[in-house]
């Protein structure tokens, strides 16, 4: 009867309460209304210095924040088969209302992940560092198109020699169509440029700092530099500026992901990833999916990126 319960008589009902209230008496179990705000689950690769994620994260948060949804983000060491399964557990314990992933690092989704994942009971949503992951809703981001559209940016400006400083995993997702895309500017290009390619095995700038001094032993008098992300813009521009090199009119250097690029002295051009669109697509299908009446389908969102243009004559 305390609790609501019970087949008694409003007047009763009321002498009682009336009677918890000067006695102060301490209500237990009682039922509490269902918070409409719902809760979504982010696993997201750590990284040292690569503000990729962390970009994505704060559009998540907004984008979330505008669906009167609140987020939770596991920050990883590493995304795997085994930490996607364990903190996709944590997640669901948490009564999350979806699943967003980004930043795996395998191949392939082992099967009893993907089962697992498939029949968790929420939306799962993978951006941009897809893997294989067919079958679940996707948000892909044209990479190549991202490193053919600075490469030709280099070839249009006129630039004869050019050097890409890339990540050492050049077999991933990313990695490899970044760099993709930088080839086929170069072998479409009408007058191809020469070119070298350094690679770096860890994503911290020393290594394209290092990688910029083998370049000058191996590819002299080059005057275009493209990074494969604005990480490595930041040992790039290093390096340059302890030579004396003037950017951009010596030499040109172009960033990707644009997480960077405009802080930097001077602040130079980059492939500007869409994480607002990222994040409010990745949101959308959530929200979607509260939905009991609607029919739920697996979604693909394909976004672009874009040259965005600093220091130079865009003329």
């Amino acid at each position: 009867m305390v609790n609501s319960s019970g087949y008694v008589s409003d007047e009763i009902r009321k002498t009682v309460h009336q009677a918890i209230q000067e006695t102060g008496y301490e209500l237990r179990n009682e039922p509490k209304p269902a918070s409409k705000e719902k809760l979504v689950g982010i696993i997201l690769k750590k990284l040292p210095v690569n503000m990729f994620f962390e970009s994505l994260n704060r559009s998540l948060l907004e984008a979330a924040e505008k669906e009167n949804m609140r987020a939770i983000t596991m920050f990883c060491d590493h995304v795997n088969n085994a930490v996607v399964n364990e903190q996709a557990e944590k997640l669901l314990a948490c009564n999350v209302c979806g699943i967003i992933i980004s930043g795996f690092e395998e191949s392939r989704l082992e099967p009893e992940v993907r089962a697992f994942l498939l029949g968790c009971g929420v939306p799962v949503v993978f951006v941009e560092r897809l893997a294989d992951s067919q079958g679940f809703n996707q948000i892909c981001v044209d990479n190549f198109l991202g490193g053919y559209l600075g490469a030709k940016h280099l070839i249009d400006r006129g630039h004869k020699k050019i050097v890409y400083i890339g990540r050492g995993y050049l077999d991933t997702d990313s990695g490899s169509r970044r760099f993709n895309g930088f080839m086929q500017a170069i072998h479409t290009a009408e007058n191809p440029p020469e070119y070298l390619v350094k690679i770096c095995s860890t994503p911290i700038p020393d290594e394209a700092y290092r990688a910029m001094e083998e370049a000058e032993r191996e590819l002299p008098g080059y005057t275009g530099v493209q990074a494969w992300y604005d990480g490595y813009a930041i040992g790039i521009l290093q390096y340059l500026y302890d030579k004396g090199v003037r950017v951009p009119d010596d030499v040109e250097v172009m960033g990707h992901d644009d997480t960077y690029s405009s802080l930097l002295s001077p602040p130079i051009s980059s492939i500007q990833l869409p994480f607002e669109q990222m994040a409010s697509s990745a949101i959308d299908i959530i929200r979607d999916w509260q939905d009991e009446h609607a029919d739920h389908f697996v979604k693909t969102i394909n976004l672009e990126p874009k040259l965005v243009l600093r220091g130079l004559d865009k003329h």
